[in-house]
């Protein structure tokens, strides 16, 4: 595991904000968490493995645990990371930083394993 966490470059904004096809809803009575900030937050926390309540308090950087926890709660829903994982990967194969000749697949979590136990049993 990587000893520090860096926050989103730039570059990796840029990248993430186009992948995102996401517009944000109007804003109601409280100004909305920075949304970068909030990225920084669930990066955080995915990298690290840990709780939401472990993200720093630096909120130039992080977002609060509640609205990191709420937003990707959210985006979860409206698959917002599939898109921005999406992006990535296109743009990389795109710019031949992706070889397909050399995909590999684990069966292992197959959704379909007790089906194929079962049918097993059968015989």
């Amino acid at each position: 595991m990587a000893t520090g966490f860096r926050q989103l470059t730039d570059a990796q904004w840029k990248i993430v904000v186009e992948g995102m096809e996401w517009k944000p809803p109007l804003e109601r009575k409280q100004p909305r968490a920075n949304i970068r900030s909030v990225w920084n937050s669930i990066l955080y926390v995915l990298s690290r493995g840990c709780r939401w309540a472990d993200i720093p308090d630096n909120r130039e950087i992080y977002a609060s645990r509640s609205a990191a926890h709420r937003w990707f709660q959210i985006w979860r829903h409206e698959g917002v990371f599939d898109r921005v994982l999406s992006y990535i990967l296109q743009a990389a194969i795109a710019e031949g930083k992706v070889d397909l000749s050399q995909l590999a697949v684990d069966g292992s979590f197959s959704p379909y394993g007790l089906g194929r136990r079962g049918d097993r049993e059968r015989l």
